[in-house]
């Protein structure tokens, strides 16, 4: 049984794509999956939905659950020594809903699907074994995010945040038979805290559509995520401030277009001629398929970029940051450019503008190395693998 704390759908983000992603890969792979999952307001899926899209998987439950930060329990919060971003997730029906599915039905394992639902291993009395699959290192985004902000009430507030998460992280790995990351800095993150279980890392694993049959414009550099997320919203801030001036006024006929769910409201105030706001998209192929370069100036964040690998895997040359390039053996100048500061990043573009030769040796490096290390079909395996090791001990 596999527990999370999403319904894995639309793929328009990381987290969406690689869990639904490790599902359908254990599927088609022939492991017998039930996912039982909170169905947050967030990222609410209907009956509907849940129908269409999940008929691979021997059995989906879900809860609902409104996640939505609120003044009053956050500010009640702060007088406890808890994390307000797990105490968000936690409700008891959605613990009664795991009990009464391992009272029905005799699992193998439990596969708890990221951080905000490790607190229901808590108590959880059983013998069954208990791995834990962490997207990030969660404390050290909102550490970052803490340094990367100027003194006063919000960066306080970050690093009280950042500290109450560590504490709950460093505490519950040890609740796990094994934990599981998606790239080695964070297993060594994990093995930091003392864990003595199991410990492995796993990527991602990837599977991509081909692109509509467009001609590209290399004219275009554009930006896709989840802009609900603070480290988007940091590097695109950063970026829309102190990088597309440069590159703009070095080259007339460049455009930028910035995509995104939950988008807010403010950014449609940088809408011009030549910076695009488009806001949530329906097809990500569709709006991919004529693009040239993906930009991903990140400055803090953890995990890896699941959509830098996607970008990759159909061609895109990319430009990064180190944190955006971090959990990624890719090597700047080969699989693509790295560059921290604003002069750097706006070069980077630059010259992946003004060099088509270059560009396209970049696009087709990294398309190769994202082939080879992140296909689905291959990381399932390694799935199956660690799943039967932990069986054994």
């Amino acid at each position: 049984m596999i527990i999370g704390s999403r319904i894995p759908w639309p793929l328009r983000d990381g987290g969406a794509i690689a869990t639904y992603n490790l599902l359908k890969g254990l599927s088609d792979a022939g492991v017998e999956v039930s996912y039982l999952s909170l169905n947050t307001n967030k990222h609410f899926a209907d009956d509907e939905i849940m129908q269409k899209q999940w008929g691979f998987l021997e059995m989906v439950g879900y809860r609902n659950i409104d996640t939505s930060v609120k003044l009053w329990p956050a500010l009640r919060n702060l007088f406890t020594d808890k994390s307000y971003n797990i105490e968000r997730f936690m409700t008891p029906e959605f613990r009664a809903d795991i009990l009464e599915e391992l009272n029905d039905k005799p699992y193998d394992l439990i596969h708890f699907e990221g951080l905000f639902v490790a607190g229901y291993a808590e108590g959880l009395d059983c013998s069954i074994p208990k791995l834990l699959r962490q997207h990030n290192i969660e404390y050290k985004i909102w550490e970052s995010l803490a340094d990367t902000c100027r003194p006063g009430l919000k960066k306080w507030y970050l690093h009280l945040l950042s500290r109450r998460l560590k504490r709950f992280e460093q505490n519950i790995v040890h609740r796990f038979d094994a934990v599981v990351s998606i790239t080695e800095d964070d297993k060594k993150a994990i093995d930091a805290m003392g864990f003595k279980g199991l410990s492995d890392s796993i990527p991602a694993g990837i599977e991509t559509k081909p692109l509509p049959e467009t001609p590209v414009d290399f004219n275009t550099v554009y930006h896709v995520g989840s802009m609900e997320w603070m480290p988007n919203q940091e590097a695109m801030e950063w970026f829309h401030k102190s990088i597309w001036p440069l590159i703009a006024q070095q080259n007339a006929t460049s455009v930028f277009f910035m995509a995104g769910k939950n988008m807010p409201a403010h950014y449609h105030n940088w809408q011009s001629k030549r910076f695009q706001i488009m806001g949530e998209i329906d097809d990500l192929n569709a709006f991919t398929a004529d693009k040239s370069i993906l930009v991903v100036p990140l400055r803090s964040g953890s995990g890896i970029r699941i959509k830098t690998i996607e970008a990759m895997m159909v061609g895109k040359a990319v430009v990064t940051t180190s944190f955006g390039a971090r959990g990624l053996p890719i090597k700047h100048g080969e699989h693509c450019l790295i560059a921290d500061t604003e002069a750097d990043f706006a070069q980077a573009v630059l010259s992946l503008l003004n060099d088509a030769e270059l560009r396209n040796r970049i696009a087709e490096n990294g398309k190769q190395f994202a082939e080879a290390h992140y296909s689905n079909a291959g990381v399932s395996a390694q799935w199956i693998a660690l799943y039967e090791k932990l069986l054994k001990n």
